[in-house]
C-alpha cells in the first residue's frame, strides 16, 4: 500500500535536509563562547536602563550571527564529519576509531576479496540466527560468541589486505627478467678482467638483483602462506558459528574461543612480519570493531 510519504519525494528530500538544518543551528547555538556571550549580554540587558530594548537587540545580533555560521561551508563540513563519526558509534556501541579503521580496510579491499570477507560475515549471521531460533532467542553466551567472532573476523580482514599487497608486489615485479638480468651480470663478471671499478659495480649490481630475486621468493611464500591461514580462520569462524548452534553451553563455548584466539598468536606474529608491506601491526592492539553488529557498506 502506498503512503502519502510514498506519492511525496519531494517531502522525502525535504526530511533530511531540515535535519540537517537543524544539527547545524543547534551546533552553533550551543557553541560555549556563543553560550557565554549570549549569558552576558542577558544579563547586561536584564540590568540596563532599557532592558526591552536591549534584549531586542541582543536577539538581533544572535540571529546575525546564527545565520552567518551555519551558512558557513567550513562549519556545516565540520559538523556533518562530527555527525557520522557519532552514528558511527551510537550504531554498533563501539570505539568510533575502530570503526574507522573497520571502513577504511573495506573500503580497501578489491571487489572479489570484499565479497570473500562479506559472505563469511553473513554466514556467521545466518547461524547466529539460527542458534537463537533453537534456543528460544538470545542466550548469555551470545555476547561471548559474537565477541569472539568479531575478533577473528577482524584478523580475517587484516589478512586479506596483506594478501592484496603481496599480489600486487608480485604481479609488478617481473622475476624472469630479474633472473635473466643476474645470468648475464655473473657471466660479464668472469670475463671482466682486472678494472677494479668495474668489477666493484658488477658485484654491486650483482647482490642487488639477488636480493631483489630473494624478496620475491619470500613474498611468494608470505602469500602462501597468509592464503593457508585465511582458509584456516574461515574454518575456525565456521566451526565457532556451528558450535552456537549445536552447544548451547556459554562454558563451553568460552572454552572454544579462548582455544581459538591462542592459535592466533601465530597468525600476529605472521602479520608483525608483513607489516613493513602492509602496516598491518598497528592495529592488533585496537579493540576490533563492532563487524558482527549494525550494517557494514
Amino acid at each position: 500500500m502506498l503512503t502519502a510519504l510514498d506519492c511525496k519525494p519531494g517531502l522525502l528530500q525535504a526530511m533530511p535536509m531540515q535535519k540537517s538544518l537543524s544539527n547545524y543551528i543547534k551546533a552553533a547555538f550551543t557553541w560555549r563562547w556563543n553560550l557565554l556571550a549570549l549569558g552576558a549580554g542577558i544579563a547586561f540587558a536584564v540590568l540596563s536602563p532599557i532592558p526591552t530594548a536591549a534584549l531586542a537587540l541582543l536577539a538581533a545580533a544572535e540571529l546575525t550571527y546564527l545565520t552567518g555560521l551555519v551558512s558557513n561551508a567550513k562549519f556545516r563540513k565540520a559538523i556533518d564529519a562530527s555527525s557520522s563519526t557519532s552514528k558511527i558509534g551510537l550504531r554498533v556501541g563501539s570505539d568510533p576509531n575502530s570503526q574507522i579503521a573497520l571502513t577504511e580496510a573495506l573500503n580497501q579491499l578489491a571487489p572479489g576479496l570484499r565479497k570473500r570477507f562479506l559472505e563469511l560475515r553473513q554466514r556467521c549471521l545466518t547461524l547466529q540466527t539460527i542458534a537463537q531460533k533453537i534456543s528460544g532467542g538470545p542466550s548469555s553466551g551470545d555476547e561471548l560468541r559474537t565477541s569472539g567472532l568479531d575478533k577473528l573476523l577482524w584478523v580475517h580482514l587484516r589478512l586479506l589486505l596483506a594478501q592484496q599487497g603481496l599480489w600486487r608486489f608480485l604481479e609488478e615485479t617481473d622475476v624472469t627478467h630479474l633472473d635473466r638480468q643476474l645470468s648475464e651480470l655473473i657471466k660479464r663478471k668472469e670475463s671482466i678482467g682486472a678494472d677494479e671499478r668495474m668489477l666493484r659495480s658488477i658485484v654491486d649490481a650483482i647482490a642487488t638483483l639477488t636480493m631483489r630475486i630473494e624478496n620475491y621468493r619470500a613474498a611468494q611464500r608470505n602469500s602462501e602462506f597468509v592464503e593457508l591461514e585465511l582458509n584456516r580462520i574461515e574454518n575456525k569462524i565456521l566451526a565457532l558459528g556451528e558450535m552456537a548452534v549445536n552447544n548451547q553451553n556459554p562454558d563451553f563455548i568460552a572454552s572454544q574461543v579462548d582455544a581459538v584466539a591462542d592459535s592466533m598468536n601465530q597468525t600476529e606474529s605472521a602479520i608483525r612480519e608483513l607489516d613493513a608491506l602492509t602496516g598491518l601491526s598497528r592495529d592488533l592492539g585496537r579493540e576490533p570493531p563492532k563487524i558482527l553488529a549494525g550494517q557494514l557498506n
